[in-house]
């Protein structure tokens, strides 16, 4: 049926669905929030509820699950829907003070009889495994303080993989690690940068204040504003004209590191979707050429689509894979004269492990160093690849919205020793637990030589 559902279906079942379905189709939890919110006609009170129950669980998924198994028979297998059903259970009975531990309880059973109801046992087990755990809640909770391994104790206090523990205590120290983790639970602020093409920051706050909107100016970047409170994007002021477009303050510092002007020309390794290119295309006054490579057309045409909504049209997008040299070509869409030597700043925003916005995307929390050891080596490559297009005495840009030394320090310091026609200028790292902002690195480099 098109449009929002005005179903029967309740937020804790509809919940249920997009947990089931982030799941087994192991989709991005924001996008499943987004698709899920779009599909049910929630009201206000529901769908905060629902956004919190589901990107509750997923969070805290490693801590929950260490419960359960306290509780159950530690060989016992328990069907996967069912133990989301659990997870949703006890999630409420932690933290969701609103909720009593019997509403927690009694609804968790009755989504275990409509998801299963040809398995007659299976609303008392849901009710036992629930039942025990408020009986005992504080038993259960001291557990964890008696872990003596100083990274299982942290994997089950926050919720995250024990590899990325690791990686965090031997890139920074055990203190920043437990830093990283704290802050790594507190819900993120939405920011936004405020396309200054058509409006200015100003006018543009004054407008959200007068709409009582608990807002804030960020404190570096000259466009940017921080919403403080549960806002959809889609209903703030002048979002269907473009007046703004969400980008962490983060990704603006490193947009303005650049130090972008108007005539350059620019570009943008790794573009989609397109923000810091956004960016940029303000402070050239929307006069010069940003060329825009990324892999992902359907990608690069939403970019396009949003320029045109920002009043952007100095923006180019090239399908393009920026581990390879880039050869012009006369194929549409694509600049056609040779690019090597040319670029006044380029921008190598490169695929990461994303350690440093957990906050934002907490399935982030369960990657493994496996997944993890593998980018080094491609972001060096899009590095390495990438600065043939800087001209002498242009600028070139490293960046990623990652906290580890091994694909920040480790592939910018090889870089330089490899590369002496380039030279460091600027160095950054932003903890999130020092401000408002991503976990994010940062280096500028310029070309000394050819």
């Amino acid at each position: 049926m098109a449009g929002k559902m005005k179903s029967a279906m309740n937020a804790r079942e509809a919940c249920l669905n997009s947990l089931v379905n982030y799941e087994k189709n192991k989709k991005y939890s924001n996008i499943e929030l987004s698709e899920a919110v779009d599909r049910y006609d929630f009201n206000d009170l529901d769908r905060s509820f629902f956004t919190k129950l589901f990107y509750g669980v997923i969070e805290k998924k490693l801590t929950l699950d260490y419960y359960i198994k306290k509780i159950c028979n530690k060989n016992q297998k328990i069907d996967p829907d069912i133990l989301i059903i659990l997870r949703m259970g006890l999630y409420q009975i932690l933290y969701m003070d609103k909720v009593p531990d019997n509403a927690a309880c009694d609804e968790s059973v009755k989504l275990a009889k409509k998801s299963n109801p040809a398995n007659i046992k299976i609303s008392g087990f849901v009710n036992a495994i629930l039942r025990t755990f408020i009986r005992n809640k504080e038993e259960y909770l001291k557990s964890t303080d008696k872990i003596k391994d100083f990274y299982r104790h942290l994997e089950i206090k926050y919720s995250c993989s024990s590899d990325i523990i690791k990686i965090w205590g031997e890139s920074y120290s055990r203190e920043i690690c437990e830093k990283l983790l704290e802050t790594s639970q507190n819900k993120s602020n939405l920011t936004i940068t405020v396309n200054e093409l058509k409006t200015s920051r100003d006018l543009y706050f004054e407008k959200l204040i007068s709409e009582n909107i608990n807002a804030e100016k960020t404190g570096t970047s000259p466009f940017g504003i921080i919403i403080n409170g549960d806002i959809p994007v889609k209903n703030l002021y002048g979002y269907n004209d473009g007046l703004f477009f969400v980008q962490d303050e983060a990704s603006q510092i490193c947009a303005l590191e650049t130090n972008a002007k108007p005539g350059d020309l620019i570009i943008d390794c790794c573009a989609a979707p397109g923000g810091k290119s956004f960016y940029m295309a303000q402070m050239m006054q929307n006069n010069g050429r940003i060329i825009c490579f990324d892999i992902h057309k359907n990608k690069l045409n939403l970019m396009k689509k949003s320029a045109m909504r920002f009043g952007i049209n100095i923006i180019e997008t090239c399908e393009h894979d920026s581990t390879k040299i880039y050869v012009g070509t006369t194929a549409p869409g694509r600049p056609c004269e040779n690019l090597n030597l040319t670029a006044d700043i380029v921008l190598c925003d490169v695929p990461c492990s994303g350690l440093g916005v957990i906050n934002k995307k907490p399935e982030i929390k369960y990657k493994t160093l496996d997944e993890i050891s593998k980018l080094p080596e491609l972001q060096y490559n899009i590095l390495k690849t990438c600065s043939n297009h800087v001209k002498p005495n242009g600028t070139l840009i490293y960046s990623t919205c990652t906290l580890n030394k091994a694909e920040n320090e480790e592939v910018t310091e090889k870089f330089l020793s490899e590369n002496k026609n380039f030279e460091c200028t600027n160095i950054k790292t932003f903890f999130p637990f020092e401000r408002k902002i991503d976990g994010f690195f940062l280096v500028k480099m310029k070309r000394i030589g050819v």
